[in-house]
């Protein structure tokens, strides 16, 4: 088994939300807490190099390490299902108000930090995902790779790109006729 399938390898989904969390540690993690005016719960304990508190404690001689704002969560909702991770809206890192918080999927979390927040089961412009389209990419590489697009923001890019260049919409639409007679 290579290091990529090991269970104990921390990039292993397997591994991910597999410890719960003690409920004597989410009570700790929303109980100290700085709270201000914009209604953040600021936590007092540690943060790490990636600005999110973190709160700790000890079962059979094991440490254990969870970030705060998913103690505060399981304190009010319960333990954080596998596959799933916690979002902040207030987009406060250290913010720990269950209220300022929301369950979504690892994949949707990523996407929602690329590129802003946006309703949750549409495209950055507000399409819903009915809306999706296959297309096919390019990479550098030259290689071919299939993936998802918004089709009503795909068309509406075209749309936009023909009106730049009416120039170039013109000569295609005579080679696709021309091609279209030599076959016939």
């Amino acid at each position: 088994m290579d290091s990529t399938q090991d269970a104990s390898n921390f990039r292993n989904p397997e591994r991910w939300n597999s410890v719960p969390v003690p409920e004597r540690v989410a009570e700790r993690a929303i109980s100290n807490v700085d709270k201000q005016a914009d209604g953040c719960w600021i936590s007092r304990y540690s943060t790490a190099s990636h600005g999110y508190s973190q709160v700790g404690w000890q079962d059979s001689r094991k440490r254990h390490v969870v970030l705060g704002h998913r103690a505060a969560w399981v304190s009010v909702h319960g333990q954080v299902p596998m596959g799933m991770t916690i979002d902040h809206l207030c987009k406060e890192r250290r913010c720990v108000n269950p209220s300022h918080l929301r369950l979504l999927s690892n994949i949707e979390n990523a996407r929602r930090n690329q590129g802003g927040d946006f309703p949750v089961g549409a495209c950055s412009k507000g399409h819903p995902y009915s809306e999706l389209v296959e297309i096919t990419r390019r990479k550098k590489s030259g290689e071919r790779r299939k993936g998802f697009t918004c089709g009503v923001c795909l068309s509406e890019s075209k749309t936009r790109w023909a009106k730049r260049n009416p120039e170039k919409v013109r000569l295609a639409s005579a080679n696709y006729y021309a091609k279209k007679k030599e076959i016939a």
